[in-house]
């Protein structure tokens, strides 16, 4: 898995290339990059779903784990760009109501500035 991140303001964007898939085979290594950032306290980190089509219970395991890493650290993380099927098995698990979701990377680059 080829993970890019960029820095937009204060944020940054990690972009899950490379594959359509976050799933066993490359999950432990984005729940590390994802972590690498959220450690950090007051860290903003958008996670830019654009690509991926398939996301099993590993993949599911690294994004709650970046989740209470950026609890534990004080830092804040978000999604974006979620296709249509991993949308329905977000909210089929309910992680719609604890991750803050929005629509594109600008909306979640523009949410964190407006709640500064």
């Amino acid at each position: 898995m080829n993970i890019e991140t960029k820095q937009v303001n204060s944020v940054t964007i990690m972009k899950l290339g490379a594959t359509n898939r976050l799933y066993a085979l490359n999950a432990n290594l984005a729940k590390e990059k994802m972590n690498e950032f959220l450690t950090q306290p007051k860290s903003q980190l958008v996670i830019d779903f654009e690509g991926i089509s398939f996301i099993d219970s590993s993949g599911f395991g690294a994004l709650l784990s970046a989740l209470k890493t950026s609890k534990e650290h004080k830092s804040f993380i978000k999604l974006c760009n979620i296709n249509n099927d991993v949308m329905e098995l977000i909210e089929l698990m309910q992680l719609d109501s604890i991750f803050d979701i929005l629509q594109d990377t600008t909306a979640c680059v523009n949410s964190f500035s407006s709640a500064e």
